[in-house]
């Protein structure tokens, strides 16, 4: 047996507003959701090859989710426009670090999203524009 697809999914403490960020900084768009409630509770995203589900976490939930944050893991996004996807991030106030090259010739950043998971975000050297 071999696993076909692997699909992070996320708790957040706000749905909308983590669909809002991934879909404004880097073109997710909804594949399926599921409601209760009248309210999104799930949805899973796509954006070319790269996909993500959001959970929205209860209130409970939430208290468990900041300490485990940032220690262990974080999410790598490949970006088509790496200096354009870091200044739209920055001049919307989120706190990406400087642009870094790589010794093995990628270009790249990190950022925080609404919830405090580490984004890695990257792209080939060569992509940069001159």
């Amino acid at each position: 047996m071999t696993a076909t697809k692997l699909i992070p999914s996320i708790g957040v403490s706000d749905i909308e507003r983590s669909l809002d960020f991934y879909r404004n900084f880097f073109g997710f768009d909804i594949v399926d959701s599921y409601d209760d409630e009248g309210r999104m509770a799930w949805c899973w995203l796509r954006a070319g090859a790269a996909e993500l589900m959001l959970q929205q976490l209860a209130a409970d939930q939430q208290i468990r989710l900041n300490p485990a944050i940032g220690q262990s893991w974080m999410v790598f996004l490949r970006v088509d426009d790496l200096d354009a996807t870091h200044a739209r991030l920055r001049e919307s106030g989120y706190p990406a670090s400087e642009i870094d090259e790589t010794q093995y010739d990628t270009r790249e950043f990190f950022v925080p999203d609404p919830d405090g998971y580490d984004l890695w975000i990257s792209a080939p050297a060569d992509a940069q524009d001159d």
